[in-house]
């Protein structure tokens, strides 16, 4: 069934925990075209991520970030931590549990005993309304979110270059949050105009895209409203960070959309 402006129930549980006001989803939708319902799922999450990432890497900007040589070199000692944890749990190499944890005779001894009743009598203290979580459950989580966190944090280390870039910051190389935001927002309409093609016309620098592009923005930089117990309106604390003024042509240019259009646009 294709669906244009209707927000079905299982989008709205992504625009809800995003804080994303409909409307403006709305708008990025109708920009973009027709989608067939099941596709609109896959389509939000992709741009509710693309808008988090944004939003939480402007709110570091606003604190005294480390140099790019020791950022890295952070995050190569949280990786060689994390690696180092992992062996002593039993894991020698964190890739093998990237898509999952079976509890069993691979582990240490220390950590199917001591560890694995550790973890769970501790959180039951703790948190008493999650002691339903059961203990090779929190285990298996625990030994997810390390291998997760070292391959975080080589990534990031990859990422951060001394060498100059095009639209990042000349002094690191870095992508900026605004130019890492508008490119996912580009990769977006491209790959699924590519998979939909009835959704509207070929990818190409034109107002379709100009279009889609400053809802993307207009989106990334609105959200709801929470009610304090006083009835006042209230916007999460990461909102400050961002900038309002970042989808008026005169923050980002339509040749600012063209360049990254024509470094992401492979022509066939």
């Amino acid at each position: 069934m294709w669906c244009k402006l209707v927000i079905t129930d299982v989008v709205q549980t992504v625009l809800r925990p995003a804080q994303i006001p409909h409307e403006k989803f709305a708008a990025v939708l109708s920009a973009f075209g027709r989608l067939p319902e099941e596709a609109q799922y896959d389509f939000t999450v992709r741009l509710a991520n693309a808008v988090a990432i944004y939003r939480f890497r402007k709110t570091v900007e606003k604190q005294k970030i480390p140099q790019a040589h020791q950022r890295r070199k952070q995050l190569e000692h949280i990786s060689t931590s994390g690696r180092r944890i992992l062996k002593l749990l039993g894991v020698d190499n964190a890739e093998t549990i990237a898509s999952g944890v079976r509890i069993g005779s691979n582990l240490h001894p220390t950590t199917t005993t001591a560890v694995l009743i550790g973890l769970y009598k501790v959180g039951a203290q703790r948190r008493p309304e999650k002691s339903a979580i059961g203990a090779e459950e929190r285990l298996a989580t625990l030994l997810m979110l390390l291998s997760d966190l070292v391959e975080a944090a080589e990534q990031s280390a990859r990422e951060i270059s001394t060498r100059p870039g095009r639209g990042g910051d000349r002094r690191t190389g870095e992508l900026t949050a605004e130019g890492e935001l508008i490119q996912a927002i580009i990769k977006l309409y491209i790959e699924f105009r590519e998979r939909f093609p009835s959704s509207g016309p070929h990818s190409d620098f034109d107002e379709a895209l100009r279009k889609f592009v400053r809802s993307g923005l207009e989106l990334a930089v609105s959200c709801s409203h929470s009610v304090d117990l006083d009835g006042k309106k209230y916007e999460p604390w990461y909102m400050s960070a961002v900038d309002r003024d970042l989808p008026k042509p005169t923050r980002i240019t339509d040749a600012a959309i063209r360049g990254a259009f024509q470094r992401l646009h492979k022509p066939k």
